[in-house]
């Protein structure tokens, strides 16, 4: 782990980009490849602890909290190491039916499943199945209740039914919001203004949902933070815990994520997905222009994305209240847009 001369808590220091070896008219491509798209809102680029390159588009800007969709996912799994680090029954061989005794239909489902999504449960990620479990009132009830159409282990399946067990194991064990150990955790140490709701907001509608709620994190109908979705953060603190990841989880002299949990969860556990990932705990990994890279991803193109070996962490946001899947090849592609951002570091 790198030396840092200074730590980014109290906001980031910036710095040219020609002193920390990226490339001016490289990244000139970059920033031309996201204005030529009408759905980017924010790129940042985070070198040797340096905000070396930012800028927003359309209607995003510093100060702009958005919801980071399944980016979210990540920091439920970064609950997930905090909480294994304090209560040692949690580990991920072991039986969620015996980590969840009130849902015996866990069946053989083991945490290591639910974090690699590899549960074997029926799931639809969008159309009226999606809604439905949005709008139960015991999300893993209800997630459960779909039955298994593949063994445990078996395949992996993304699914945001099994990720919100993840922040459902964290209330379960801990009998506290997961919001409340994100602030007291992770958030405040590393400086990020945050609000844990007091209550739970009801919800008529799937509009409800993607009204913005800076710096919070909307919770499911029994006051648990969503796992997959609904995190809302501004880029800068997105930055920030790209930056975790990037050191292992140590944060000036703490270590707020174990080190070990960090680099359990940005391994293969799972391989070929999607034509070009593997698969860690809530994290995707690829290559990007040759090196290993591991990423946070959400819905519309939201990217927190980690390459270790340049020491470098890359922001993306895009329309995040009516978002559109990026398409590879075409102005709407958010991993091209990381690639070339790649591309600009020497």
């Amino acid at each position: 782990i790198r030396d840092r001369t200074y730590w980014p808590t109290s906001g980031w220091q910036t710095a040219p980009m020609e002193d920390h070896n990226v490339e001016p008219l490289k990244m000139n491509l970059a920033d031309q490849f996201a204005r030529n798209d009408s759905l980017s809102r924010a790129l940042l680029v985070i070198k040797d602890g340096y905000l070396v390159y930012e800028n927003y588009y359309g209607s995003g800007g510093i100060d702009e909290s958005t919801n980071l969709w399944s980016v979210t996912k990540s920091y439920a799994s970064a609950l997930i190491g905090i909480l294994m680090n304090q209560d040692a029954a949690v580990r991920t061989d072991e039986l969620m039916a015996d980590l969840m005794p009130d849902y015996p239909e866990f069946n053989a489902i083991k945490l290591q499943h639910v974090l690699t999504q590899t549960t074997g449960l029926s799931w639809a990620e969008s159309g009226p199945l999606w809604v439905d479990w949005i709008f139960s009132e015991d999300w893993v009830e209800s997630a459960l209740a779909r039955g298994q159409v593949n063994l445990p282990g078996e395949r992996f399946f993304y699914s945001s039914g099994n990720s919100h067990i993840l922040t459902a194991l964290v209330k379960y064990r801990t009998a506290e919001t997961p919001g409340i150990l994100a602030r007291d955790r992770l958030f405040n140490p590393m400086g990020i203004d945050f609000r844990v709701l007091d209550e739970t907001l009801v919800y008529n509608s799937w509009d409800d949902y993607i009204q913005p709620l800076p710096q919070s994190w909307r919770q499911d109908p029994n006051g648990i933070e969503c796992a997959s979705f609904s995190l809302y953060l501004t880029a800068r603190d997105m930055g920030k815990f790209g930056f975790l990841y990037l050191n292992k989880g140590r944060w000036e002299d703490q270590q707020l994520i174990p080190e070990s949990w960090v680099v359990d969860s940005t391994r293969d556990h799972e391989t070929n997905i999607y034509g070009r990932y593997s698969y860690g705990y809530q994290w995707f990994i690829t290559l990007v222009d040759g090196h290993p890279a591991f990423l946070a991803s959400g819905y519309g193109g939201q990217i927190i994305g980690v390459v270790p070996s340049l020491d470098l962490v890359v922001v993306l946001k895009y329309e995040a209240e009516q978002p559109e899947h990026p398409s590879p090849g075409t102005s709407h592609d958010d991993m091209q847009l990381f690639e070339l951002v790649v591309k600009a570091v020497n």
